[in-house]
């Protein structure tokens, strides 16, 4: 019996269990991603019931579905996301914006958003045609700490603590400039629709001042991410924008111009 040979057939399935073995072995081992986010709607808000939500948020959570990534989404201030990402593990933090000096602190998948961000401020304190060659000026603008904006703002002349306020979120802003404490915020080509709907609410105008740069927001996985799984969000991410998904979650909110633009992004890689 010890010489006896092994059936083909036996000997196919003992192969294919090992394989099936390996591969729950594998999966098992990978760690369950912590993911991040901040408070910044439409594409990431708490709702009534206490859920996070938003277009970008459930754009992830097709994700998740589509790559068998369960986790829950957790949403904070942004600098302790931000932190937490850096230094933590098996971490993915949205929407961040991808820089120079951000390259290396993590690996990215993306973009989810390529727009424009301006400065705005109220028509009845800043006039119908801002001059924005003296800036800061006078001017007291508003962002939120730890933000790319922030460092923006600085290059142009505000400093914190003197003509530059931050806060812990980037709502906090706009209630900053109804309440006239401040007269400059950044606004991002997304969220001018909801901005501009609150402030006519309010009884007044706003009014752009600066363009300020363009910009392309990621996914931000934290390093010891293996490069295999990386790869498969940047792959579940392009198809969703080829299939419609992405459309479909974003066209009530966000514009066609904003929408095309990724979809373009995403057939130029397939090709």
């Amino acid at each position: 019996m010890g010489n006896a040979v092994m059936p083909p057939v036996l000997q196919k399935w003992l192969v294919l269990g090992v394989v099936l073995f390996s591969l729950q072995a594998a999966a098992k081992s990978v760690e369950p991603l912590r993911i991040l986010t901040e408070h910044n709607p439409p594409a990431e808000y708490v709702d009534d019931t206490g859920r996070v939500t938003g277009v970008t948020v459930e754009l992830v959570r097709l994700l998740q579905k589509r790559l068998n990534e369960p986790s829950d989404i957790e949403l904070m201030p942004w600098g302790r996301a931000l932190n937490i990402a850096r230094t933590g593990n098996s971490i993915m933090l949205f929407e961040t914006v991808r820089t120079p000096e951000r390259e290396a602190w993590f690996k990215w998948v993306g973009p989810v958003m390529l727009y424009n961000i301006s400065l705005y401020g109220l028509k009845h304190r800043i006039g119908d045609d801002p001059a924005d060659w003296a800036l800061p000026g006078k001017y007291i603008a508003c962002n939120y700490v730890n933000s790319i904006t922030a460092q923006n703002l600085a290059e142009l002349g505000f400093k914190d603590g003197k003509n530059l306020l931050l806060t812990s979120k980037s709502g906090d802003c706009l209630d900053m400039l109804l309440f006239e404490r401040i007269d400059l915020i950044a606004v991002t080509e997304y969220a001018l629709p909801e901005f501009r709907q609150r402030v006519a609410a309010a009884g007044y105008e706003l009014v752009e001042l600066k363009v300020l740069t363009k910009r392309k927001r990621y996914l931000a996985f934290s390093t010891d991410v293996e490069d295999e799984r990386i790869a498969s969000w940047q792959q579940a991410l392009e198809q969703s924008y080829l299939d419609g998904t992405m459309r479909s979650l974003y066209q009530p909110v966000y514009s066609d111009a904003l929408i095309s633009r990724l979809e373009q992004f995403a057939a130029a890689v397939k090709r």
